[in-house]
């Protein structure tokens, strides 16, 4: 599939699988928007999307905070470029030393939580409410959720970030239905991405995890399938 003249920006595009779709969507001819904290991160996506002949611009932009999401899109939108398509893949369960996993509600900082939900599923809303408006019929938001088979327990802020993520993803393909413009939502199971690896080694393993290419090609999957105006899925992507 052909991607050339289109313009995606990809958030958590520093590592794992924002990286992998990222590249992807370079090498398919788009134009990427990188986005996400580490500058360092940004910078080696952005040395791979140049490797396949890409053009791609990260922007370091803490998720967190509305009034950083507000000073990207402002930048966006003033460039004058359309956007044909947001993956929002940024999401947070794990600091720099720790997982936040196996462990109990209760023990969670307040801080932890807010800035779960707020990089897992306020952000993706901001970023949709602030640049719907540079996109057009046929083009596409892909958000990354998760599937939790093991359910919610010992991470429950993330997994309520993941599937808020999910029912946003049902309210605004109603709210865009009349525009044509498609949303729909990826939910993979465990994907050995870098940070998987570093907490997880032990299922990080080729018979148990997912590769992250295996999320950016079911991400190409759901773009070129928008000819058909699939909107509002949940697609689950498992191990086979």
């Amino acid at each position: 599939m052909q991607l050339k003249g289109k313009t995606a920006i990809v958030t958590g595009a520093s590592t794992g699988i924002g990286r992998a779709i990222a590249v992807k969507f370079a090498s398919e001819g788009a134009k990427v928007i990188l986005v996400a904290r580490s500058e360092g991160g940004l910078q080696g996506t952005l040395e791979q999307v140049e490797s396949k002949g890409g053009k791609g611009k990260y922007y370091s932009v803490d998720l967190r905070s509305v009034d950083d999401i507000k000073k990207f899109t402002a930048e966006v939108k003033r460039s004058g470029n359309e956007v044909n398509i947001i993956v929002n893949v940024a999401g947070i369960w794990h600091s720099d030393d720790k997982a936040f996993s196996g462990i109990d509600f209760a023990d969670y900082s307040t801080d932890e939580i807010l800035d779960t939900y707020s990089v897992g599923l306020i952000a993706p809303t901001i970023l949709a409410h602030e640049l719907v408006s540079q996109m057009k019929q046929g083009d596409n938001i892909i958000n990354i959720s998760g599937t939790f088979e093991d359910g919610a327990k010992g991470w429950l802020p993330y997994f309520v970030s993941k599937k808020g993520i999910e029912y946003l993803t049902i309210g605004l393909a109603d709210e865009l239905r009349d525009q044509q413009i498609n949303v729909n939502c990826i939910s993979p199971s465990d994907t050995a991405s870098e940070a998987y690896k570093k907490y997880f080694p032990q299922y990080a393993t080729p018979d148990i995890a997912l590769d992250p290419e295996d999320i950016a090609d079911s991400v190409m999957s759901v773009v070129a399938s928008t000819s058909d105006s699939k909107t509002g899925q949940i697609i689950v992507v498992k191990k086979s």
